[in-house]
């Protein structure tokens, strides 16, 4: 038990040191492949370690992480390709394949669940198949210049032969993963699947923010209720009960915005009052919806940060004829203060946003955003 907690309180860390000793073994075994022209090996981990580097190439725009399980397997994969003997070749085309049309799978649920568009299944399954078949097309293409460039003696039917050989693996892994992929979509999840895939969506929040668009998806949405990841505002600044402009009323949102930047992300729906009740924004008295989104964006700039804008998707919806803003917010990557008189942080604890201070807001943030 002390041993599991001791774990789970430095798993940044752990997880820090593991990511280095795994790009080590890389590096190392990329320079033995090379030496030996073992270009399966060569290849499989240059892709390795791509895929390692790749929340470093992308942390100005995005924020991706790679869950320890997972190099947990990279790891694994490595140690054992050094031991298969003659069928690594084999091994190694299958799990390339694999790993490829996943990474074309992510990518277009990625995109799909970014914009307006429905997902199309199928054609997220042909993607998949063609983006990693179309790597392992390239990688072939470098073996070959590579022995050319070595002078392997390359003989053509044999050569031709192997590579259709090594495609056809490719081609294998990529159909695997693609219909395991397409099976997910349609909903036949089993046990390990469901928790594959759930690691990777919490360890990125930010690739998968929901956009529900259609009154149908959003209705759904309300009559679930508040919670952890959903909460409703009547208002964005009138006071019901006054008739008048509330600077706390602002506060009110601004609070639950911050909260959820600060937390896992999650929902705010601006014109629904707590009993799931559709207000509207015409409630807040702008003359136009583009003056309401222009007021909140300034809000938003003014007393959050326009650093933060990028992790936040907002718009106005009709329902039942009257309009709500619908704001989708993702996990922050830095502590996100309101800014009031003095500066406040806020964090999401069940359906309700709560104010930190003192050693509570210093050992959040370490454990939250690593800062030292």
């Amino acid at each position: 038990m002390v041993l599991k907690e001791l774990i789970k309180n430095h798993s940044g860390k752990i997880q820090a040191s593991l990511s280095t000793i795994i790009k080590i073994i890389l590096i190392f075994s990329i320079f033995y492949a090379t030496y030996y022209h073992l270009w399966h090996i060569l290849f499989a981990n240059i892709f390795l370690l791509f895929l390692l580097f790749t929340p470093y190439f992308l942390r100005k725009k995005y924020e991706v992480h790679i869950p320890k399980e997972f190099e947990f397997i990279f790891l694994a994969f490595i140690i054992i390709s050094f031991f298969l003997g003659d069928i690594r070749g084999t091994i190694i085309q299958i799990f390339f394949g694999t790993a490829i049309a996943f990474i074309g799978f992510t990518i277009m649920l990625i995109l799909f669940s970014n914009s307006k568009f429905k997902a199309n299944y199928l054609l997220v399954m042909l993607f998949s198949f063609s983006f990693s078949v179309t790597f392992g097309l390239i990688a072939e293409m470098i073996k070959y210049y590579l022995k050319t460039y070595f002078n392997e003696g390359i003989v053509n039917l044999s050569d031709y032969t192997f590579a259709m050989q090594n495609l056809t693996f490719v081609a294998i892994g990529a159909l695997t993963a693609s219909v395991f992929g397409f099976i997910y979509m349609k909903g036949f999840r089993n046990k390990l699947m469901k928790e594959w895939v759930g690691k990777f969506k919490k360890s990125n929040p930010n690739l998968f923010i929901q956009r529900t668009e259609s009154p149908e998806e959003i209705l759904k949405l309300i009559k679930k209720g508040e919670n952890e990841k959903l909460e409703f505002k009547s208002t964005l600044r009138m006071n019901l009960h006054t008739g008048e402009k509330d600077r706390k009323v602002e506060n009110s949102v601004l609070k639950t915005i911050v909260a959820f930047l600060n937390s896992e992300g999650g929902c705010l729906l601006i014109g629904i009052s707590d009993n799931s009740e559709i207000i509207g924004i015409e409630k807040d008295g702008f003359v136009n919806n583009d003056m309401f989104n222009r007021h909140f964006t300034n809000l938003i700039k003014e007393k959050v940060g326009n650093e933060f804008l990028p992790f936040m998707n907002f718009e106005i919806v009709s329902l039942d004829g009257k309009n709500i803003l619908k704001v989708d917010l993702g996990k922050s990557d830095k502590p996100v203060f309101l800014k009031n008189s003095n500066e406040e942080f806020y964090i999401r604890v069940g359906a309700s946003s709560i104010l930190l201070n003192g050693s509570e807001l210093i050992e959040y943030i370490k454990n939250k955003f690593h800062i030292r």
